[in-house]
Formats: C-alpha cells, structure tokens, sequence
C-alpha cells in the first residue's frame, strides 16, 4: 500500500503542473488586440498539486464498513502530513454521508493503526482523482474515494 500511496503522489504532481502565473498571464493577455478593454476571463489549464479543490481522498476502510455513510459518527486515522487539509477532508466526509467523523493524528502510520485494530478507515492519501482510481484493492479491506469538492469530479475529460 505504501508503493500505490507513493506512485499515486507522485502521478499527482507530475499531472497538475505548475501553478500557472496568472499576473504574468494577465498581463500578456491585456496587451492583445483582441483583449484589450476585457477582463481576463480564461482559467488556468492546470492546477497546482496543492490545489485542495481538485483533489481526492482514497481512504481504506474494514470490509464491514459497506458504504462512506458507515463511518458516520467514527474515528477515522489521518497521517500528520495531510493534517493542514483535516477541514477540507471532514467537509468531504460530511457530505459523502459521514457526519460526525473525528479525524484523528497519531505516532503511528493512518495504515498501521488501521491494520492493527484501533481504527476502522484511514486516509491514505490525498491525490488527484486520475491518480486515485490506480490504488489497489486490498483483500479485506474496502477502498473510497472521496472527492474534497465537487470541482474534482469534473476535472476529468
């Protein structure tokens, strides 16, 4: 599982790019012809890999929890690397179905206390959704995918 996690960050980065530089971007645009008087209206082609918006939870959970709604109201481990994205990751429980998930850092790997019993689910990782659908299943074990905002569903051509 750590080899899927890893791949899947590093397919993250690579695919997202660049943030762009809209300032430059602006300003190369507003000097067009056809720009001119108009107000820079085109989105970035790409986002950063730190984009939160376009980004997907994989979470494995215990083969008994049939459904992200199963979660509801549990204790669910979170490695403290990701710990700067807890909000966004709690909001995108709450609206797969999991109200009142407590997200919880600890010494131990999310992937160790998950497999040793002290926790029913673990976020493995945040990733693109491209890079999510590339973790494997894991025999008695389910794997979500839950997307931190609706924005990260239509990403995908």
């Amino acid at each position: 599982m750590a080899a899927a996690t890893a791949l899947a960050e590093r397919l993250t980065v690579a695919t997202a790019g660049p943030a762009p530089d809209t300032k430059a971007n602006n300003r190369e645009r507003s000097n067009r012809p056809e720009t001119l008087g108009r107000g820079n209206t085109e989105k970035p082609e790409s986002a950063s890999a730190n984009d939160t918006d376009l980004m997907v939870a994989v979470m494995m959970a215990r083969s008994e929890m049939k459904s992200v709604s199963d979660l509801a109201g549990k204790t669910i481990a979170i490695d403290d690397r990701y710990s700067a994205s807890n909000g966004s990751v709690r909001t995108a429980l709450v609206a797969a179905g999991a109200p009142e998930v407590q997200l919880s850092e600890g010494q131990a790997t999310a992937i160790n206390r998950l497999v040793n019993g002290g926790v029913p689910a673990a976020v493995l990782a945040l990733v693109s959704a491209d890079a999510a659908e590339g973790f494997p299943e894991t025999p008695g074990f389910k794997i979500f995918h839950i997307p931190l905002s609706p924005r990260s569903l239509k990403v995908r051509p």
